[in-house]
């Protein structure tokens, strides 16, 4: 899978009387360690953000194998804009606001290659550049949109990874009763929000993708979102631009692995754990598996839904302990990653593989939850 990234965001010029819009983009995997290696067509339209908006200008824009960037000019002078406006950088052939989640499960669940919006460009207020955030938007099986932001910087914690990107769909399509009886365990937590309320923590969030569209599409559901101090802004962004299902919320906590739970996580009981991405660094593995220990005892009967594209063979460290503490697989699932492969660091994985784990003392009741659908909000 490829995302079309800006290198440099857009910027609006105004020169003797000419008024060019100037960016440059990349066409790169998750971590940025492999371009897209094939010639392809793509397009900058520069329009309204709203649904459905008037679209001002579009061109046409050729990707060459062997690019590692590409420059995009397009000269506004003689036209009319009705200001503000975004710059959205797509595929020819995907004409959509939104990129889509697909209901083809040999295929994937996401397009091969995700396009990107800037933030709003508006030069009759002053507004001639945009900054470091740009959009990434979704429609889900489910039909709830979703809009997450991310950011263009080095910092890959602030970036949309597979893994994360890969669960949410996988989510999606089991509450859209697209994977039933393909994971009974999942479905069973999912289903118990149609009767109390679901309250699910995410551990290493980044910019919380995954538990925002869980709570865009299940009802009656609690998600708290958990990382480092450093993603708290982007997060409350994403949070903000949220739409929740019915009766359902978003926060955020800052959560270090290495600090005791504060009382915002540590009072309270858990359904479902969400680790989307975060085994990839071995020297924080024993940390996190400290931190699911201490979760565990607090909500015994919590289901942790485990996402990882395979980065690299150390990754193998985070099984063992995760074992050795007790912890018990209940499924696994393999997810296709969409598109062409990359092969640089952690690029190479052609899947993601989802894990369903329940804590060293199993489920037991005699009152099991109900196998009940849930129905999308």
């Amino acid at each position: 899978m490829h995302y079309i990234r800006f290198l440099k965001t857009p910027k609006i010029h105004v020169e003797n009387g000419t008024i060019t819009l100037s960016a440059v983009i990349t066409l790169t995997t998750d971590l940025g360690e492999t371009f897209y290696p094939h010639d392809i067509q793509l397009a900058a339209s520069l329009r309204q953000s709203d649904h459905g908006g008037d679209i001002y200008l579009r061109r046409t824009l050729q990707w060459l194998d062997g690019s590692r960037s590409l420059n995009i000019s397009l000269d506004l002078t003689r036209t009319e804009i009705d200001w503000p406006a975004k710059l959205h950088v797509h595929t020819k052939t995907n004409t959509s606001m939104y990129d889509c989640f697909e209901d083809h499960h040999s295929q994937g669940h996401l397009p091969g290659i995700i396009s990107v919006w800037s933030e709003t460009l508006n030069p009759t207020k002053g507004t001639f550049n945009t900054d470091r955030r740009v959009e990434r938007r979704f429609t889900p099986l489910t039909g709830r949109t979703l809009n997450i932001f991310e950011d263009t910087g080095e910092s890959i914690a602030r970036h949309l990874w597979d893994g994360s990107l890969a669960l949410t769909a996988y989510l999606d399509r089991v509450v859209a009763l697209r994977s039933v009886h393909e994971a009974p365990l999942l479905e069973s937590v999912l289903s118990s929000a149609t009767y109390k309320k679901l309250n699910v923590l995410e551990l290493g969030c980044g910019c919380g993708v995954v538990g925002i569209g869980l709570a865009q599409t299940v009802p009656d559901c609690d998600v708290l979102l958990t990382d480092l101090p450093e993603v708290d802004e982007l997060v409350e962004r994403n949070i903000e631009a949220a739409n929740p299902a019915m009766s359902s919320n978003i926060d955020f906590a800052p959560l270090d692995w290495e600090a005791p739970l504060p009382p915002k996580i540590s009072s309270r009981t858990f359904g479902l754990i969400l680790v989307a991405e975060c085994i990839y660094n071995t020297e924080s593995i024993p940390l996190l598996v400290s931190t699911l220990e201490r979760l565990i005892q607090r909500s015994p009967k919590a289901v942790i839904l485990i996402s990882t594209k395979v980065r690299h063979e150390s990754e193998s460290m985070f099984w063992d302990l995760f074992h050795s503490k007790g912890f018990q697989r209940k499924s696994q699932t393999s997810l296709p990653v969409p598109g062409e492969p990359g092969h640089g660091y952690g690029d190479s994985a052609t899947a993601v593989d989802v894990y369903i784990y329940q804590g060293p003392r199993p489920y037991n009741s005699h009152s099991p939850p109900s196998s009940k659908a849930v129905s999308p909000a």
